[in-house]
Order: C-alpha cells, then sequence, then structure tokens
C-alpha cells in the first residue's frame, strides 16, 4: 500500500496503518525504542506512536512505500 507503514504498537501489540504525509519524525532513544512523531502541540509536545520495529526497519518501510 503506497504512502502508508504498517507498525506494531509498543503499547497494545496492535498493528497500526501510518500515513507517510502525516509523519514528522522518527526518534531513536538510547535504548533502541523508536518513536514514530506525527506533530506537535504549541507547547512543542510531540504526539505520536511507539512502535516495537526498530529504526532501520522504519527505513525500509519508508523507502518501500515510496518506490
Amino acid at each position: 500500500m503506497k504512502n502508508f507503514i504498517e507498525v506494531t504498537n509498543y503499547d497494545g501489540g496492535m498493528t497500526v496503518l501510518v500515513p507517510i504525509g502525516k509523519i514528522t519524525g522518527i526518534v531513536c532513544d538510547g535504548d533502541g525504542s523508536v518513536f514514530i512523531e506525527m506533530g506537535t502541540d504549541k507547547n512543542d509536545t510531540s504526539s505520536g506512536i511507539l512502535v516495537t520495529e526498530s529504526y532501520d526497519e522504519i527505513k525500509s518501510k519508508l523507502y518501500e512505500s515510496e518506490v
């Protein structure tokens, strides 16, 4: 499916389709956890989804969705 990536929500294990156009950043923490940022509010608080996939897996999914 173009313009979406499928990821797994860390907290509930649910599979989620994320629209690529809404992604503003991919953040990998020091412990290896990955957060897909999909915006910030007026206080610069991030909103998004914590996922089970690695940073490299997300990069690969983003690349594959655009090919």
